[in-house]
C-alpha cells in the first residue's frame, strides 16, 4: 500500500513537472511553473508555491518550455519554437523545422507564442497614455450632535481631473458650514484649478489659483496664483511622491471694511503624497506653504490628509476620514490662527 502510494505520488510529480516550465540558474536553484516574459534583461517567472520573480537573464544557466514561445533578439529578428535546456547558458528553440540557439544575454524580448508581443502592447499603452480623460468624484459630509452641545455641520466636496500620462488640468469646488447652539461657526466656500504639464521625466511645469469665502474669519475673498516647477519623486502605481516649488501671488479683502485689502508676492511651496497599502485603504495627504516673499514670517500654511476605505466592490463608492485646516501666522484681529476641522466623508467617483 505504501509502495504504491509512493509510485503514484512521484508520477504525479513528473507527469507535472513535464507540463510545467522549468528554469534552472547558475547557483544551481530550479523553478517550476509558467514563463511570462522578458523585458529589460530580466525573466519573470510564475512559479508554483509564490508569485511572480524576476531572474536576470544573466543568472540564467538553462531554460526549458512546455509550449511554444517567441524571442527577439538584439538584431530585431523573432524566433519560435519550444525550449529544451540543452545546451546550456543558451536558449535553444526546437520546432517541426528546425533548431535555433540563442545566448540568453541577446534576449530583448520574450513572450508565450499564444500571446501578444510586448512592443504591440507598449505601442497601445503609450497611444492610450495620450488620450485625456475624465475623473470625477463628489463627496459629501454631514455631522451633528445633541445633548450640552447642539450641532450641525454639512459639506459637499466636487473635484474634476482632465488628464492623459503627461498633462493634467484639476478642478475642485467645496462648501462647509456648520452651526453650534444656534451660532453660524462656520461658512466657508473654496475653488481652484491646477494645470500640469510634464516637460522633462519627472519635471513638470505648473499654473495653480484658487479662492476661499469665509464670512466667519471675515475674508470676503482669498485668492493665490502661482506658478512653478513640480517634481515626482516618486511615482509608482500604489505610491506617489510629489513636491512643488513656484512663486505666487497672494490677495485677501477682508469683510471688515476697518481691514484694508493686501496682495503680497509669495512663495508657493507644496507637497503631495499617496500610500495605497492594499486595495482596502490608502492615505492622502497635501500640504501648502504660502510665506510672503519679503516677509517670511507672514504666511499662510493648509493641508489635508485623509484614510480613504472603500466600500463597493468596484471602488466607486469609498469613505474618506480626515483631517484639514490652515494656519494663518498673522489673522485678522479676535481670530484665532489655527483653523481646524475633522470631517468624515461620503465619496462617489465617476467618469
Amino acid at each position: 500500500m505504501r509502495f504504491t502510494f509512493i509510485f503514484w505520488t512521484s508520477l504525479l510529480v513528473f507527469a507535472f513537472n513535464l507540463l510545467a516550465d522549468r528554469v534552472e540558474t547558475k547557483d544551481g536553484s530550479i523553478f517550476y511553473g509558467k514563463i511570462l516574459e522578458v523585458v529589460d534583461g530580466n525573466l519573470t517567472f510564475e512559479t508554483t508555491y509564490s508569485n511572480a520573480i524576476n531572474i536576470p537573464l544573466t543568472a540564467i544557466l538553462s531554460m526549458s518550455s512546455s509550449s511554444s514561445i517567441t524571442v527577439r533578439d538584439e538584431d530585431n529578428q523573432t524566433l519560435s519554437g519550444q525550449s529544451i535546456p540543452l545546451p546550456v547558458e543558451q536558449l535553444n528553440l526546437r520546432d517541426s523545422n528546425q533548431s535555433q540557439n540563442l545566448s540568453f544575454e541577446k534576449i530583448q524580448h520574450l513572450w508565450p507564442a499564444s500571446g501578444e508581443d510586448p512592443l504591440i502592447i507598449e505601442e497601445k499603452e503609450y497611444n492610450e497614455g495620450l488620450l485625456m480623460k475624465w475623473k470625477n468624484s463628489l463627496g459629501f459630509d454631514l455631522v451633528g450632535s445633541s445633548g450640552n452641545t447642539d450641532s450641525l455641520g454639512a459639506g459637499f466636496r466636487m473635484d474634476s481631473i482632465y488628464s492623459n500620462n503627461f498633462r493634467e488640468l484639476d478642478l475642485f469646488l467645496s462648501y462647509n458650514t456648520q452651526t453650534t447652539n444656534g451660532v453660524n461657526d462656520t461658512d466657508e466656500t473654496k475653488g481652484g484649478a491646477e494645470y500640469d504639464s510634464i516637460f522633462h521625466e519627472q519635471l513638470a511645469w505648473y499654473l495653480r489659483s484658487d479662492f476661499e469665502h469665509d464670512t466667519v474669519e471675515q475674508i470676503n475673498l482669498r485668492t493665490t496664483t502661482a506658478l512653478g516647477l513640480k517634481y515626482r519623486w516618486i511615482e509608482k502605481e500604489n505610491y506617489q511622491v510629489s513636491t512643488r516649488f513656484g512663486g505666487a501671488l497672494r490677495y485677501e479683502d477682508s469683510t471688515n471694511k476697518t481691514i484694508a485689502s493686501k496682495k503680497d508676492p509669495a512663495l508657493d511651496l507644496g507637497i503631495e503624497y499617496l500610500h495605497e497599502f492594499n486595495q482596502f485603504m490608502s492615505l492622502q495627504s497635501e500640504l501648502s506653504f504660502l510665506p510672503r516673499a519679503d516677509d517670511l514670517t507672514d504666511y499662510l500654511l493648509s493641508h489635508d490628509s485623509a484614510l480613504v476605505f472603500p466600500i463597493s466592490e468596484d471602488k466607486d463608492f469609498s469613505i474618506r476620514s480626515g483631517l484639514s485646516g490652515t494656519y494663518d501666522s498673522i489673522p485678522n484681529e479676535e481670530l484665532e490662527k489655527m483653523d481646524m476641522k475633522y470631517y468624515l466623508r461620503v465619496v462617489y467617483d465617476f467618469q
